[in-house]
């Protein structure tokens, strides 16, 4: 595929007759998909660029009208797709948060040194985020929280922790 790219919702179903597809956003900025003029729909090896006719709010949903999509088979043909931006379309975040994109992978370390293994996946909770670290024998639940995270230094793709007591 080449570039980088950053979901940013993902396609749950149609909407109405006429083409619209009804998204779940993936994104803490829904109001980037105000500003939206196109951007790509991605399913197993499927890569479509598309651009956007119309779009509003429904519920918590972001309804979008694609160019080309004007009947409802269309529309139901593309549930599941996630919805991409390139990179640089990204939104700029505040110091110290990192898009889920970008710090899944990375190498987590307690301040003691130990390995913890990779961070493989990000549970988005209420409260605060929850940190999915894995290695060859076990899994571990951190808490994204000050307390916890100590540094993330994405040049050397390594994250510092502190192992408080009962997050073994």
């Amino acid at each position: 595929m080449g570039e980088e790219l950053t979901t940013i919702g993902k396609i749950i179903r149609h909407q109405g007759n006429k083409g619209e597809v009804r998204v779940a956003p993936l994104t803490d900025f829904i109001e980037r998909f105000e500003e939206l003029d196109s951007l790509y729909l991605i399913k197993n090896r499927i890569k479509k660029e598309v651009f956007v006719e119309d779009m509003w709010y429904h519920k918590d949903f972001v309804i979008l009208k694609f160019k080309g999509f004007d009947e409802i088979g269309i529309a139901i043909e593309h549930k599941g797709f996630f919805l991409k931006v390139k990179d640089e379309d990204k939104v700029d975040l505040p110091e110290a948060t990192y898009y889920i994109d970008d710090i899944v992978g990375i190498q987590v370390y307690t301040d003691q040194g130990e390995d913890l293994g990779i961070l493989a996946e990000v549970l988005e909770t209420g409260a605060n985020d929850v940190y999915v670290v894995k290695n060859a024998n076990k899994e571990v639940l951190l808490p994204a929280i000050k307390d916890v995270v100590l540094s993330v230094d994405m040049e050397k793709r390594e994250m510092i922790v502190k192992m408080i007591p009962g997050l073994r």
